[in-house]
């Protein structure tokens, strides 16, 4: 009865690992705060494949204040933005030291295509924090920070 015991369980583990499923990328949800934006929120789905490679899944803010030339209207914004690849490269707040960065491409508007979005940002080697630049651009001049245009966010998860 021995003879047959270990190739038995050979065979068995031999199945098992060849009926796993092949490994799948993994999404972290990291959520945080646009800067001077009291009450806004952000949330930013980085999809981590097989390691270092990464991509930004969506990026989006909810109840952000803006202004408009003259008379800005009451409310706050929201707005989703699709995949950003992320890339190995010099960190733009930062030159010398390089780290993996994402932009939104030139002219990229929200999914549903009302605001104009310009993100620039970086997130560490585990994909657990992010921070950056956001600027958004809609209707007549209407944008979200009166100073340079842009404003800073940070999320972690």
């Amino acid at each position: 009865m021995k003879k047959f015991a270990a190739p038995l369980v050979g065979a068995v583990l031999l199945a098992s690992f060849a009926a796993a499923p092949p490994a799948s990328a993994e999404t972290r949800i990291l959520t945080g705060t646009i800067a001077d934006n009291p009450g806004s929120k952000l949330i930013v789905k980085v999809q981590r494949v097989g390691g270092d490679p990464f991509r930004i899944k969506s990026f989006r803010f909810k109840r952000l204040s803006f202004t408009c030339f003259g008379a800005s209207p009451p409310g706050r914004v929201n707005g989703t933005v699709g995949t950003m690849k992320v890339e190995k490269g010099p960190n733009p707040f930062d030159p010398a030291k390089r780290t993996n960065v994402y932009f939104s491409e030139d002219g990229q508007l929200t999914v549903d295509g009302k605001i104009g979005v310009f993100i620039t940002g970086i997130i560490n080697r585990k994909g657990t924090r992010s921070s950056g630049n956001l600027g958004i651009s809609f209707g007549d001049g209407c944008h979200a920070d009166r100073g340079t245009g842009f404003s800073k966010f940070k999320a972690t998860g």
